[in-house]
């Protein structure tokens, strides 16, 4: 028997020698995606996000500020909560309402602050400021931001501002707060003017009934300017604009802010020259009862139109912003198409294209806008992922040049468009079922690779991130809920390509897809928030997928005699823990030898292994006779046996070379 042991250990010493894995080996993976995000329901305020960097470990202080509630008449925040997260964990505990939140034995690191909260009813709710400090009270970071409901989804007609600006030169300026009346005048207009990190404002408009004030700034200092502007309701759209200039005139900062239904389109970076602003009624699906848009520059109007056509205007070098709205018929939805085309060109300098729904619909608008490279036919493909059901309705229409492309589709089909080269926009109307749905839009040129795609949620909280795969293998996803401000009520997450959806699971956990080509990926979330807040934060995180385990298993002998016992050996690679069953039990290490009990019938060995990328088996069985022949391994076996550990050892390592 000590001879049988000593010879097991020098088949062990073999195998370990020849490179077969005896113990797992943890690897550290770099992330491909990494993130830790907040989404909120279109009925509550937009979450504010911030990273910030902590170099020395210790104790520090986070003060968060509703400045709303310092103005006159007070406005302050209907509700506000604010949480710090390492990686996929939230540290410390949540702070609920403005104060401040002591954070204990922080480690150096990336920190994120994240926070929601709802504006109040009194205009001008909504500003806030955040401060971190250590316990010396040394400023590590500051933040100045607006908890603002999203701009499509105001029901009471409200526009939000929240920008920051320099001056290169130390002065007095005049700040200005104008109403553009597209389409009419706003009954309510405010502006609040602060340096970054104080609490004092310099101005607050409109002041004794003027909505100009004069304000010294200095060089050098960072100030944020907070407004608000509020529809009647009839319409309930609108456009203002906040600008600083200097005592010449020069525009120093300017910028637009769109309310209620008008919508924010972008704009071109224009050289001097002479433009036509235009204004298409695409009749998609209906026609509109009024249309209108504007285009800007530092947040002065120069083309603006109150119906479908065109204008032109002379332009100076500089960056434009384009604005316009609809009104559908009640309970419809139309699309309009907005271009920018320098005089003497047939193409477009820019080109989009937008949906509007009337309140009263249950259908919700998309649109993307692409750049087609070279004229040529292409075919656009739209996919319902009916993912986590079926879409109960859905439409696509192309849009370029102020024109459609071919005849809208009114379902989950294929649309064959010839663009020309330039701007390009696919609008989509969409209803969700009650669990909400996913839908996604392709274009590409014969069987070429798509040149365009993109997929979307309707009905539900959505957040899409595109990645990008450099080589073909298995790739592992890892969905959490952070629970702050409370946890999902369901969520979903889901890998997409084109048209195919490659991997998907309900609620948190971790799922493997396959990547059979390179390019582009989508990581889909879906989720419906819990709690009174209606927002949710969410980690997701792709890494390449922890290989299969292996398994060999051999014995010396295939058949013995009755009464007589076998050696088995066997090595695994990618595993952390093993299992024998069948003619063997219990937990067995990752590689080893084993010999059985005395066989007298027929039995069949079984060694399962598992890892982090599954499990693996492997069986060897050995017949039993009744006499004459095998045996039960000994010294008379011991080149058979070392014949074998050598096989074995060589196979792992020819694997580990591999």
């Amino acid at each position: 028997m000590h001879g049988r042991r000593a010879f097991q250990s020098l088949l062990l010493g073999i195998v370990s020698a020849a490179g077969v894995a005896l113990s797992p080996l943890a690897v550290a993976q770099t992330p491909i995606v990494s993130e830790v995000h907040t989404i909120a329901a279109a009925t509550t305020g937009v979450p504010v996000e911030h990273d910030f960097q902590i170099a020395n470990a210790g104790s520090y202080t986070i003060t968060l500020t509703d400045l709303g509630a310092a103005l006159t008449p007070s406005a302050p925040l209907a509700s506000v909560k604010l949480a710090v997260t390492s990686g996929d964990k939230l540290v410390g505990n949540a702070l609920v309402g403005a104060g401040t939140l002591t954070l204990s034995s922080l480690a150096a690191g990336t920190y994120t602050l994240h926070v929601v909260g709802m504006p109040g009813n009194v205009a001008g709710s909504g500003p806030i400021g955040i401060t971190i400090q250590t316990a010396g009270n040394t400023q590590v970071a500051s933040f100045s931001d607006v908890i603002a409901l999203p701009n499509q989804a105001l029901p009471n007609g409200e526009g939000v501002l929240n920008d920051s600006f320099m001056v290169s030169t130390s002065g007095t300026y005049t700040v200005s707060l104008n109403d553009l009346k597209l389409p009419a005048s706003l009954p309510t207009l405010t502006l609040l003017l602060i340096a970054q990190g104080s609490s004092t404002p310099l101005a607050i408009l409109p002041s004794s009934g003027a909505y100009q004030a004069s304000v010294a700034l200095t060089s050098g200092t960072t100030y944020r300017v907070f407004a608000v502007g509020q529809a009647s309701g009839t319409p309930n759209a609108g456009l203002f604009s906040a600008t600083v200039v200097d005592g010449s005139g020069a525009v120093a900062y300017g910028r637009a802010v769109p309310v209620g239904g008008v919508l924010a389109l972008g704009g071109p970076t224009l050289a001097a020259g002479t433009y036509t602003f235009a204004l298409n009624d695409l009749q998609f699906p209906t026609a509109f009862t009024q249309i209108g848009a504007a285009m800007l520059l530092s947040g002065q109007p120069v083309a603006q139109l109150s119906s479908p056509g065109s204008q032109s205007f002379g332009a100076a070098s500089g960056t434009y912003a384009a604005y316009a709205y609809g009104t559908p018929a009640a309970g419809s939805a139309g699309a309009f198409g907005v271009q920018v085309t320098a005089q003497g060109s047939s193409s477009p300098t820019f080109g989009v294209a937008r949906g509007v729904v009337d309140p009263a619909s249950s259908l919700t608008p998309f649109a993307f806008d692409t750049n087609v490279g070279a004229a040529g036919a292409q075919t656009v493909t739209l996919t319902d992922f009916q993912f986590p059901a079926v879409l109960s309705n859905v439409s696509l229409a192309a849009v370029q040049n102020g024109a459609l492309l071919g005849t809208p589709i009114t379902r989950a089909t294929t649309l064959d468009i010839t663009p020309a080269a330039g701007p390009l926009s696919f609008v989509v109307f969409a209803q969700g079922a009650s669990g909400g749905g996913l839908f996604g839009v392709t274009m590409a040129a014969g069987s070429s690779s798509p040149g365009f795609e993109v997929t979307q949620a309707v009905g539900t909280l959505f957040s899409a991130k595109t990645f990008a795969i450099a080589a073909t293998g298995a790739y592992s996803v890892t969905a959490t809920d952070l629970g702050f401000p409370a946890n999902f009520t369901n969520y979903d997450t889901i890998v997409t390509q084109g048209s195919q959806i490659l991997g998907s699971i309900y609620g948190g956990g971790t799922f493997n897809f396959t990547a059979t080509a390179t390019g582009t990926y989508y990581l889909n979330f879906i989720a419906q928030p819990g709690g009174t807040d209606e927002a949710g934060t969410y980690g997701l995180t792709v890494t390449t997928a922890p290989a299969a385990p292996t398994v060999t298993l051999s014995a010396d002998h295939s058949s013995v005699n009755s009464g007589g016992t076998v050696d088995l050996v066997w090595s695994s690679t990618n595993a952390t823990t093993c299992t024998a069953s069948g003619g063997w039990s219990g937990t067995q290490p990752v590689s080893g030898t084993f010999t059985s009990a005395a066989l007298t019938s027929d039995t069949t060995f079984t060694l399962t292994c598992t890892g982090a990328g599954g499990k693996a088996a492997q069986s060897v069985s050995v017949s039993v006779t009744s006499g004459g022949g095998g045996g039960g391994g000994g010294s008379l076996d011991l080149l058979g046996l070392l014949g074998l550990a050598l096989a074995i050892g060589l196979r792992g390592a020819a694997r580990a070379r591999a």
